[in-house]
């Protein structure tokens, strides 16, 4: 009895968004209440990779591939709390958004936002990370975009990637949404 109370409690919650979806796809809304919300900066983004300097002298080492991004800071900003609720519009919402929205926590070094994608050694095998780490709810919202609900986010800078669920789009393919949470 408990879990379907819980439950009708999380549909009435989310019905109450009344924010209209974004106006195209691969946009994102960081709700700031009920009824309103702010639109989440897009930046372009690079892939770096650095090979450790024994690989050039022994032929013994690791190559790391980052998701860079100039700057230190995200233009938008979130306040912590205990929620952060996203709107993220996609071509359509039948896919289940964990297979193309993809959330994670960015190291700042330098002057640059960063994320290791990639770790290869020399005797050891190549790990991929598929820029998964931040978790979240996700419900269906409005005709074509989704509701994401993550929880208890550390201060810090976060990324975005958005894929397409059902074709590729070489052009936005290095795009990230970003944004702080103080």
């Amino acid at each position: 009895m408990f879990f379907a109370l819980a439950c009708a409690f999380a549909n009435i919650s989310a019905q109450n968004v009344t924010v209209p979806e974004p106006d195209f796809s691969e946009e994102t809304l960081l709700l700031t209440s009920d009824t309103s919300a702010v639109k989440l900066v897009r930046e372009n983004a690079t892939i770096k990779t650095k090979i450790g300097a024994s690989v050039y002298l022994f032929g013994i080492g690791k190559a790391k591939s980052r998701l860079t991004v100039k700057g230190r800071k995200s233009s938008s900003k979130a306040e912590g709390a205990t929620t952060t609720r996203l709107i993220v519009k996609a071509t359509d919402n039948n896919t289940d958004p964990n297979s193309f929205i993809n959330i994670f926590k960015f190291e700042i070094k330098g002057k640059e936002r960063r994320y290791q994608i990639a770790e290869a050694g020399t005797f050891s095998p190549t790990e991929k990370n598929n820029l998964a780490a931040i978790g979240y709810d996700a419900k269906k919202y409005g005709k074509s975009s989704y509701l994401l609900t993550l929880t208890n986010l550390k201060p810090g800078e976060y990324g975005i990637y958005i894929g397409d669920p059902n074709t590729e789009n070489t052009k936005n393919n290095m795009k990230i949404t970003t944004f702080t949470v103080k």
